[in-house]
């Protein structure tokens, strides 16, 4: 039992040091040079850490979108009808995208490279279409 212990508790340990030394290495990756990339997993985990990066960024835009809004709080007739659809709209779109970008996977062979990658690389383009849209959002 308590190499059975010691053995899942290298594995972790082990699987950390990698996932941390994974960022490292796709810390500078763009879509185009993920594509670049001989076929392999690395193309599918360059695309998974573009596509986690990216909703980070869509979702810092959008906190600082409801952080300008309140700061104009004065000039908006409606604000809390403004607050209540701009969430409602996040959380569709957000749907949405994630149902979107399946659905461009499904064309692929469920759970392969190609599913993971073309998946990914769908959220990457739609996050950075909403990122541009918020960062442009006029009040």
């Amino acid at each position: 039992m308590k190499k059975y212990i010691m053995f899942a508790l290298s594995i972790t340990f082990s699987a950390s040091v990698f996932a941390e030394n994974e960022i490292v290495f796709f810390k500078n990756e763009t879509l185009d040079s993920c594509y670049k990339r001989t076929m392999s997993s690395a193309v599918q985990n360059c695309m998974i850490y573009l596509s986690e990066n990216k909703k980070k960024e869509y979702e810092k835009q959008f906190n600082t979108l409801i952080k300008n809004a309140t700061n104009e709080k004065e000039e908006f007739h409606n604000y809390n009808e403004f607050l209540n659809a701009i969430n409602s709209s996040k959380k569709k779109w957000d749907e949405f995208v994630e149902d979107e970008c399946l659905a461009e996977a499904y064309l692929d062979e469920k759970e392969s490279f190609a599913f993971y990658t073309d998946k990914n690389a769908c959220l990457v383009k739609a996050y950075n279409e909403r990122i541009e849209f918020y960062k442009n959002y006029q009040f």
